[in-house]
């Protein structure tokens, strides 16, 4: 089994400011998340944490001092607690452990609260003269065992919400300057799978890609297809998106040079607030199959009829809301398909599974 623990790029910039006598304040004092496989350094930390049901992963958490002194100069960072939320449905944090050579030589403890676990260290590293503490330098916390439930995603948070709140002190226990935390988030991927016939497809997304995977040619990658377009509502074309990214809600035209099946790993897609303009709107659907009544009842009375292709037929399919139960090609907004809706006037499509 692989342990795939991923972190995006986004960097936390630490800026470096000294003077002649007294050094000033550095930056943020940061908590942030990382992993043995990953340098440990708060300025690429761990954005995002991926695994699949019942697979288990580690994160590890850290501590970035960077301000010399906490309320005074005689006193520097000595101890701190720290709080992480998560829903235990998606991704549950199932044990905590302190990390070999940490430097709380006069306490670490732990503590689950139903879905969020409380950590807290402390250091008695006091010298004969000031200042007293452990001084800027990265320290490691916890590590956090995560198990995959279900597919989802869900805020690995730094709580700072009353009674168990994250925090940091200095030595004589008051709150150290300018803290900094950065969340991450657990991601638990299903995999999708469906067969795509040769010609013309109207598709779309029933799972958010994964983080780093959302080009078309990565959604794609099991497809043979030389096309990709999506349709601008606003200025009544259709956008070539073959180089782009693909996105939830959208509706896209792919042509398949060969009969190829389509998958792809992500969280399921189970609400979309769509705004549609007058007249022609191809949209993307959500990850549940309803009655087009129930899906459409945002903007009942809104539309003239919606359209869906047949990849098969290579033809269109219809459904008008007036018509007799008989004259409609269909009745049920699908997922994994894209469908034309002909909009009297605009109006916003919100739906949910």
């Amino acid at each position: 089994m692989n342990n795939r623990v991923f972190g995006t790029g986004t960097a936390l910039v630490v800026l470096v400011l000294a003077v002649m006598a007294v050094p000033a304040m550095s930056g943020p004092n940061t908590a942030y998340f990382n992993s043995s496989a990953n340098p440990v350094d708060s300025t690429n930390p761990i954005r995002n944490v991926i695994a699949k049901p019942g697979e288990t992963v580690y994160v590890e958490v850290w501590l970035n001092i960077t301000d010399p002194y906490g309320q005074s100069p005689d006193y520097t960072f000595e101890s701190g607690q720290v709080n992480i939320t998560f829903d235990s449905s998606i991704g549950d944090i199932t044990g905590v452990s302190s990390i070999p050579g940490h430097p709380w030589s006069a306490s670490w403890g732990k503590h689950r609260y139903g879905d969020s676990w409380w950590i807290c260290f402390r250091s008695s590293a006091w010298g004969a003269n000031p200042p007293y503490g452990l001084g800027p330098g990265i320290y490691p916390v916890a590590n956090l065992t995560i198990q995959g439930v279900s597919p989802g995603k869900t805020d690995l948070h730094f709580s700072h919400d009353s009674p168990r709140l994250c925090n940091i002190f200095d030595a004589i226990g008051q709150d150290y300057p300018n803290q900094s935390w950065i969340d991450a988030k657990f991601w638990c991927y299903t995999t999708f799978s469906k067969p795509l016939p040769e010609g013309w497809n109207l598709i779309s997304l029933p799972l958010e890609p994964l983080p780093g995977n959302e080009s078309t040619s990565k959604v794609l990658e099991t497809v043979s297809y030389d096309a990709v377009y999506r349709y601008d509502a606003s200025s009544h074309t259709f956008i070539d998106v073959t180089g782009d990214t693909m996105e939830l809600g959208v509706g896209y035209f792919v042509h398949v040079t060969s009969p190829s099946t389509w998958t792809y790993n992500g969280t399921p897609y189970t609400q979309m607030n769509v705004s549609l303009e007058p007249g022609l709107n191809m949209i993307g659907w959500i990850n549940c199959t309803k009655p087009i009544s129930e899906a459409l009842s945002s903007i009942e009375g809104k539309y003239w009829y919606v359209a869906r292709w047949n990849a098969t037929t290579q033809e269109y399919e219809i459904y008008n809301p007036v018509a007799p139960s008989s004259f409609n090609d269909f009745d049920m907004l699908e997922p994994t398909t894209g469908y034309w809706i002909s909009m009297k006037e605009s109006g916003w499509l919100n739906a949910s599974c």
